[in-house]
């Protein structure tokens, strides 16, 4: 049976055995795992069993969950190992964690600190003069072998650390060849993470075995000194230090010497080293803290630069996704015109991202009867496309011979809105063509209105008669009919191509669309329809596209 080890800022560490039940989180008392802090939502989060396991979800929180410290925005699996933070509090997925480290509270005095590096200094700062001179007293010569020691060993860590890892064993790697290099009783690597964010151990090295299964206490306030003057710390004898007398996670163990550093990466602190000593009598030097401090900079490029390549990686993946989501979307849309004796149809669309929301298609009922459908999902990108995969799959299987078009409406109304969120609607037109008469039976829920044509260049509308698809359950919808003459055209349209902006932020709107189709309407429906995008594109040059666009004319021919 699986467990979730819940270790908390303040507080004793506990353990929840998973069952069969969802387990909550958040601040209200009646959740099953109470998180006491201001940053957490009353119900925040939900960890829950699945078909394979079980998975973490947010639950709209304020501040947002994060896992193995990305924020998350879908339900995920979770394997072990893998830590959720809720505001302070880490809960660590069927793995415990063998010494938990907690950051205490602590006085910030600034008096009687052993040694304080300035980072930033330390770094630009040329030391070594490498040419060395006969005069040069014993304790000179001492001082450059150190230094030289120190850079040896700064060139073994860089080889090692040369080719990328995945950013866990990285992080194992680098505490590795720091225990390795200077020796300690203890170590600890911490990333900033969460919102708002907070030093989470990433690594813990124990190296005294008498010390494996100690709660390790590290001070708030050298942290904060660290972090807020961007400074290495050492504190040897901390006992005897003025400074750390009051502070009980200096005390507590008999700490000898203790270091603090920044993990710098040349821009901004993205975590923290800390390392102590306490059965070890040899205090740790100002030599090691420099060390310490020159090793944790590498490490922090190397953290960052192994996150962007990961970053990198993920995206690329994604993009493969997308393009093979792109792909299916793309094989859901019609793949060639209707053949119809009477009428010249034809359709477009072009979406905003790889993946869109907008939907065109054509349904043949029966020989006389043509399903013709121009929809708009709210939104954009991956999660609308799916919810217009769902509209098309359920579209196709209410359209048939007998079918009824306010029955049909008002399915689809009820499945959309059962299966999408609160804030999630479709603007939807259909209509059913008779091949034979031109006769348009119609609704329009919610959806732009499409125009009529007619030979003179005079133009109607065929308004909304309902609510977007989505909104509210059990609306009705009113079916209305209307006449395509011969010599007149149906334009269908969405929303992306009247609001379609230039780069001086002028919109197309309708006005430009019935200008142009005016312009061209003598020319065939395929013609007609090229030249509006070639104006859109000359329209929008140098700006950015803001929706999905999709375009279907009916034109009546003889």
């Amino acid at each position: 049976m699986p467990k979730l080890y819940v270790y908390q800022k303040k507080g004793e560490d506990y353990t929840i055995p998973l069952k069969k039940d969802r387990i909550s989180i958040g601040r209200s008392a009646d959740n099953d795992i109470n998180v006491l802090d201001p940053f957490c939502s009353g119900h925040h989060a939900y960890i829950y069993p699945t078909e394979d396991g079980w998975s973490v979800r947010d639950n709209a929180s304020k501040n947002g969950t994060f896992l193995n410290g990305k924020k998350i925005k879908a339900e995920i699996e979770l394997k072990k190992g893998d830590e959720v933070l809720v505001g302070s509090t880490r809960i660590v997925f069927d793995k415990e964690i063998p010494t938990h480290v907690e950051v205490t509270e602590s006085p910030t005095s600034s008096s009687n600190v052993n040694t304080i590096m300035h980072v930033e200094e330390l770094l630009t700062k040329t030391e070594i003069d490498t040419t060395l001179k006969a005069s040069l007293a014993p304790v000179d010569l001492e001082k450059v072998r150190t230094e030289h020691r120190a850079f040896a060993i700064m060139s073994d860590v860089s080889k090692a650390l040369l080719l990328h890892q995945p950013i866990n064993e990285l992080l194992d790697n680098i505490m590795d060849l720091i225990c390795e290099n200077l020796p300690m009783d203890r170590g600890i690597l911490m990333l900033k993470e969460g919102n708002p964010a907070q030093f989470i151990p990433k690594v813990i090295r124990i190296n005294d075995k008498n010390l494996k299964n100690e709660k390790i206490q590290v001070s708030q306030s050298i942290i904060n000194m660290a972090v807020d003057k961007n400074s290495s710390i050492l504190t040897s004898d901390a006992q005897a230090d003025t400074r750390f007398k009051a502070m009980e996670s200096i005390i507590k163990y008999n700490i000898h010497s203790a270091m603090s550093v920044p993990l710098w990466n040349n821009r901004e602190i993205i975590g923290i080293i800390y390392a102590d000593r306490i059965s070890n009598l040899e205090q740790f030097t100002d030599e090691d803290l420099k060390l310490l401090t020159l090793l944790s900079n590498l490490a922090a490029v190397k953290i960052e630069n192994a996150k962007l390549i990961d970053q990198s990686i993920e995206k690329e993946k994604m993009e493969k996704e997308l393009a093979l989501a792109a792909k299916i979307q793309e094989d859901f849309l019609p793949k060639e015109n209707p053949p119809c004796k009477k009428f010249e149809i034809v359709g477009y669309n072009t979406p905003c991202y790889q993946v869109g929301g907008d939907y065109y298609d054509f349904i043949d009922i029966d020989p006389s009867r043509l399903g013709i459908v121009v929809a708009d999902v709210s939104g954009k990108g991956v999660g609308a496309s799916l919810l217009m995969a769902s509209l098309r799959a359920a579209l196709h299987s209410e359209v048939y011979a007998e079918y009824s078009i306010e029955d049909m409406a008002v399915k689809l109304n009820d499945f959309v809105h059962r299966s999408s969120a609160p804030n999630a609607f479709i603007t939807f037109f259909f209509c059913e063509l008779n091949k034979e008469t031109g006769e348009l039976k119609y609704i329009n829920a919610g959806h732009n209105p499409p125009l009529i044509v007619d030979k003179k260049g005079s133009v109607s509308r065929l308004e909304s008669c309902g609510l977007c698809l989505g909104m509210f359950p059990s609306s009705t919808y009113e079916v209305k009919k209307v006449k395509i003459n011969l010599g007149e055209m149906a334009v269908l349209y969405t929303d992306g191509i009247t609001e379609s902006r230039s780069k001086d932020d002028k919109e197309f709107d309708e006005k430009g669309l019935i200008k142009l189709i005016r312009k061209h309407a003598k020319q065939q429906a395929p013609k007609i329809l090229k030249k509006v995008y070639e104006e859109l594109d000359s329209f929008t040059k140098g700006a950015d596209r803001i929706d999905d666009m999709t375009l279907v004319i009916i034109q009546r021919t003889s």
